[in-house]
């Protein structure tokens, strides 16, 4: 780790793309062993990458910063530095870096709004999956678990976890392994497995001596400590978080130190020893004034560079100035034109750029809002329709078998007339259950399966009823879009059109047709039955439900009526 910074700072002189990558293909295992000088050096990566507008380089460099960056704790910095990464990106239109960035992303942000976490490192999945990237697929599926653990659900933690491991081993990614041999074991001991827990941290602790850095090794003496904390074993615990504080390289990992000396704290405070509970508490809070005061300290030195800057300029400034008096004023004139011309234009790019980053992150959010709702409904929608086939549609079969087997053996003519008749109406309902769902599982439909349905029903009833001759014609040519409640109202007034025509008006001749207007189509259902005075006639449900469901599709319902038969007309408009 020593050599690598020496290196970038020996050849920091020359900006050259090998240099770049070359420091930005460092081991994640070097990189965070040492986060101070980390930042500093991909800080100065960035710079160098844009001082040759190596926008590769630096985006890299971005998502490497952005990495060390959160792990110092300045998650508000670390989030603005992956979207500046994120968008870069996207620009060069690199799926890899993407899937990674937008994995690393949401696996930051998990403990601030999983939700949000969720979303981005699912993005980074679909994206990997989609080009099979298998090495960056078993970190991705790794942290994922994680999400799903954070989220209480177990069994997911478990399945990503285990195909991370499964995918690690098949590409040899060994210094990812006793990363995913930890998570499994933690979420063992969340189970109460606690010789399967060891188990897993012994196999990790094998990977772990292999290593070159102590990050590792340093990580495995907590996650020991944190199962034995769990198991109850409180002496075994301290000692590991005590082992691992003095271990090498600890005192670069600020948070792994606070952690340990909140664990000490409390294990002290359990086993009632309250000296020891004290002292580790103020050596915490001692940790934590120092980092604050490190970056106080550090906050003012930045401070001051700025003001000293922004003092030689203005004195340059006024140098110029005093020259410029002394040229001729055509100089001062021109001198002054430029200088405008040019502060005009970098400002016209830098407001561009700005609205153009800030109107790309509200579409990629309201594509996310998007999306998610229009999933959660889609989602909904086939639950419900799932429950109403696996519950209820089985409850009429069986009912309906459970009739047929009783008619069978009924010998009375009034108890067969009247179990044939719950039969029947159990078959009808059986049927409408059918079409209720299939109408909600049809999401984006149209005109087209309207009429495929409405063909069924044709036949259906033209075989079933002697003398009917139920005909559907359209002469729709344009592709007409229909939403799954459209669909299921207007195939709804069909049905009750048709019914009402062979039980009250006797019809032998029912034509449904569909012509094409110029806002939309017009649905028309005409009989030649005995029909009923419109003016006289009570209005019965039947006649109300059809107008509800008209104007529920986002039609206009019309009836008439005389002697010679019924015409319903949907007159429906379409956007």
């Amino acid at each position: 780790m020593i050599l690598f910074f020496l290196a970038h700072f020996q050849v920091s002189g020359n900006s050259d793309k090998a240099q770049i990558d070359a420091i930005n293909k460092q081991p994640r295992s070097d990189i965070i062993s040492n986060i101070q000088e980390s930042i500093k050096v991909f800080e100065k990566n960035v710079e160098d990458a844009r001082s040759i507008n190596y926008k590769y380089g630096e985006a890299a460099s971005l998502f490497n910063l952005g990495v060390v960056t959160y792990l110092n704790g300045k998650y508000e910095e670390s989030t603005e530095i992956f979207l500046k990464a994120i968008n870069l990106f996207e620009e060069l239109k690199l799926d890899k870096e993407l899937a990674l960035a937008y994995g690393e992303f949401g696996y930051q942000i998990k403990r601030r709004n999983l939700k949000k976490a969720m979303e981005y490192m699912g993005m980074g999945i679909s994206i990997a999956e989609k080009h099979n990237y298998k090495f960056e697929l078993s970190s991705m599926y790794n942290n994922f678990g994680v999400l799903h653990e954070l989220n209480n659900n177990l069994d997911s933690t478990a399945f990503y976890y285990r195909k991370a491991l499964k995918l690690k081993k098949e590409v040899g990614d060994f210094e990812g392994i006793p990363y995913t041999l930890n998570d499994l074991s933690g979420l063992e001991a969340m189970r109460g497995n606690f010789n399967e827990a060891f188990n897993l941290l012994r196999q990790s602790d094998e990977y772990r001596q292999k290593e070159k850095t102590d990050y590792g090794r340093v990580d495995n003496l907590v996650r020991w400590g944190d199962t034995y904390f769990q198991q109850g074993n409180i002496d075994s615990a301290i000692a590991k978080y005590s082992r691992a504080i003095k271990s090498p390289g600890a005192s670069e990992q600020n948070y792994l130190l606070r952690y340990c000396l909140e664990q000490l704290a409390a294990g002290y405070e359990l086993k009632k020893d309250f000296r020891n509970a004290f002292l580790n508490q103020r050596k915490l809070s001692a940790l934590k004034d120092s980092v604050l005061n490190f970056e106080t300290n550090a906050k003012i030195a930045e401070l001051e560079i700025r003001f000293d800057t922004e003092k030689k300029d203005h004195q340059i400034s006024n140098s110029n100035l005093e020259l410029q008096k002394k040229s001729n004023q055509l100089l001062i004139l021109l001198g002054f034109v430029v200088t405008l011309m040019f502060i005009t234009f970098g400002n016209y790019l830098y407001q561009k750029q700005k609205r153009e980053r800030i109107k790309r992150e509200l579409e990629l959010k309201n594509q996310l809002n998007r999306s998610e709702l229009e999933k959660k409904a889609s989602e909904e929608k086939l639950r419900i329709a799932r429950e109403l086939h696996d519950n209820i549609g089985s409850h009429l079969t069986f009912i309906i078998s459970s009739l047929d087997n009783v008619t069978y053996g009924a010998k009375e003519d009034k108890v067969l007339e009247k179990l044939t008749g719950l039969c029947s109406f159990s078959r009808e309902t059986l049927n409408e259950l059918r079409n209720t769902i299939w109408a909600m599982k049809e999401e984006d439909s149209s005109l087209q399966q309207l009429l495929l349905k409405l063909s069924d029903l044709k036949h259906r009833l033209n075989n079933q009823i002697d003398n009917l001759n139920l005909q559907v014609t359209s002469d729709v040519s344009r592709s007409v879009s229909l939403t799954s409640a459209q669909l299921l109202n207007l195939y709804r007034i069909v049905q009750e059109a048709v019914q009402n025509s062979i039980k009250y008006a006797q019809a032998e001749n029912i034509s449904v047709t569909f012509q094409e207007k110029e806002a939309g189509f017009q649905m028309q259902i005409k009989d030649d039955g005995k029909g009923f005075d419109l003016q006289n006639a009570e209005p019965g449900n039947g006649l109300k439900n059809m107008e509800s469901r008209c104007k529920e599709a986002g039609g206009k319902f019309e009836i008439e009526s005389d002697g010679g038969g019924t015409t319903i007309i949907c007159l429906m408009t379409i956007k």
